[in-house]
């Protein structure tokens, strides 16, 4: 006697004997477009099943739910086996060998509807997009010299919020995802293992999901730039290292920073223990830095000084107070890769040097001007090249502990915090209607007591503040500063 699978009594249960009639069918070629492991299956059926009554409870005939979830869709993205895999890129190397139980190198991006989310046509828009994505169908595993990406065929999961943003995602499972898709209220939130990609490849997987979840829905949205269309062919550029880019620098350099003043405050047991979200108006923002004849990067710098002077260690002595400011390679050459395609420069104030927002701004200006031209850049990236070589031949048993101190322990005493901003996330015009805001968060760092990040939509500007230690010396400080310059700060997040 055949086993009646779990999705066939859900639509027993949910549509009338008639509709099931109708329905059989439709499920039948579902069925034959879907070929994983059983748990999958079943899982891959149930959504299915569970969309289609979502739209019939919301208007549509069966006919026409069906239509808008056309088998046709799925193409043979969960028929095919995949063998693929892919080495790490020259950036990602680093990123598996400096976690711990604890810690990983996560960060995450997530846009606010204005209306609740609805969980089942999230998930229909997520199995959707995933196969456009194959690079991101992976899971991480261990070879002989290094960690690469495997090829993972699974249905991924878009899950109700239940964790601390930025939690360690689990790689202890053959098919473990290397990203995380969760939603709370009207917030959907993707988190990114670095190891996969960086904020700018994050920002296309994201605004994809987007426009699927809207065409689900029903909405004439175009494909934008900056988004890929689910219905198109991977292109092999998308995974591309194209560190391998980068022109060699003659005389490179960096990583070598001297041990930076770090801020007070005890580590709390929960990791992160606060996030917070200045949220601010663009345009204000752009006022405020205009009559200081800066960037707004420049702009929140200063205002992180300020704010680290305040919260630092007493008796720095030489120390300096130093901001790891990540720069997009990308605006160098011409590279499609969703991979991690950015490196970092160094921004460095003793806190003596630091007596007013107009003094500094300057001082700040000249070294970000410096920082993040392209030939220290590349100095930074050959020299990043070069160690990825040196250690290739160092079995992964042997290198893994040492790369953990320098990589994790070390790498984070010499800086003070970091300040990634990922600029203005675009969109089409016809999903404003939709769409509130973007934010853009950084999993806590290992000494650090603070990261900080930047996204913006429209009008709307998201400063995000990560914080490990519960004193608030560090926002307060900011808080204040944001309002002295008439910026109005509106700040969400955790108690």
């Amino acid at each position: 006697m055949a086993t009646v699978r779990p999705w066939t009594r859900k639509a027993q249960l949910l549509f009338t004997p008639a509709e099931q009639a109708t329905l059989t069918p439709y499920l039948s070629d579902v069925r034959a477009r879907i070929d994983l492991r059983q748990k999958y299956v079943d899982a891959l059926m149930d959504d299915h099943v569970q969309a289609l009554r979502w739209y019939a409870d919301h208007g549509l005939t069966l006919p026409e739910a069906m239509k808008r979830l056309d088998p046709a869709q799925l193409g043979d993205f969960y028929l095919r086996e995949r063998t693929a895999w892919y080495p790490l890129d020259t950036a990602a190397k680093v990123y598996p060998l400096s976690m711990g139980l604890k810690r990983m190198m996560i960060f995450r991006l997530s846009f606010y509807l204005k209306r609740p989310v609805e969980p089942e046509i999230l998930q229909m828009a997520l199995t959707y997009t995933v196969r456009r994505f194959p690079y991101f169908a992976t899971t991480i595993k261990c070879g002989l010299f290094w960690h690469y990406i495997d090829s993972a065929m699974r249905r991924y999961a878009a899950k109700p919020e239940t964790k601390p943003p930025c939690a360690p995602i689990r790689l202890n499972n053959i098919a473990s995802p290397t990203f995380r898709v969760v939603w709370y209220q009207n917030r959907v939130s993707v988190e990114f293992f670095h190891v996969l990609t960086d904020g700018s490849g994050g920002a296309v997987f994201v605004r994809t999901l987007l426009r699927e979840y809207l065409r689900l829905l029903g909405n004439d949205i175009p494909v934008f730039e900056g988004m890929l269309d689910p219905d198109g062919a991977p292109d092999p550029g998308e995974w591309a290292d194209d560190f391998l880019l980068a022109d060699e620098h003659p005389s490179p350099e960096g990583f070598g920073d001297k041990a930076a003043l770090q801020m007070r405050g005890l580590s709390a047991m929960e990791q992160p223990s606060r996030v917070l979200h200045f949220n601010l108006s663009v345009e204000a923002l752009l006022r405020a830095a205009r009559e200081k004849g800066v960037t707004i990067t420049v702009l929140l710098l200063g205002l992180m000084m300020l704010a680290l002077k305040e919260s630092a260690e007493p008796h720095g002595g030489k120390r300096k107070l130093q901001i790891q400011l990540p720069v997009n390679m990308r605006k160098f050459y011409p590279s499609r890769t969703l991979r991690n395609f950015s490196m970092y420069c160094s921004i460095r104030l003793h806190p003596v040097e630091i007596t007013g927002l107009e003094a500094i701004l300057p001082k700040l200006a000249a070294q970000v001007a410096e920082g993040t031209g392209k030939e220290s850049l590349d100095r930074t990236m050959t020299l990043s090249r070069k160690l990825v070589r040196y250690l290739r031949l160092i079995p992964l048993v042997v290198k893994r502990p040492i790369a953990y101190l320098i990589y994790g322990q070390l790498s984070d005493g010499v800086f003070t915090t970091t300040f990634s901003n990922l600029g203005a996330v675009t969109l089409p015009p016809s999903m404003d209607a939709f769409v509130e805001k973007f934010d853009f968060v950084l999993g806590p760092p290992i000494r650090n007591r603070a990261v900080c990040s930047l996204c913006s939509y429209g009008d709307r500007a998201v400063f995000t503040v990560v914080k490990n230690t519960t004193l608030p010396v560090f926002e307060n400080t900011l808080f204040e500063e944001m309002t002295r310059l008439g910026l109005k700060p509106y700040v969400e997040g955790t108690a």
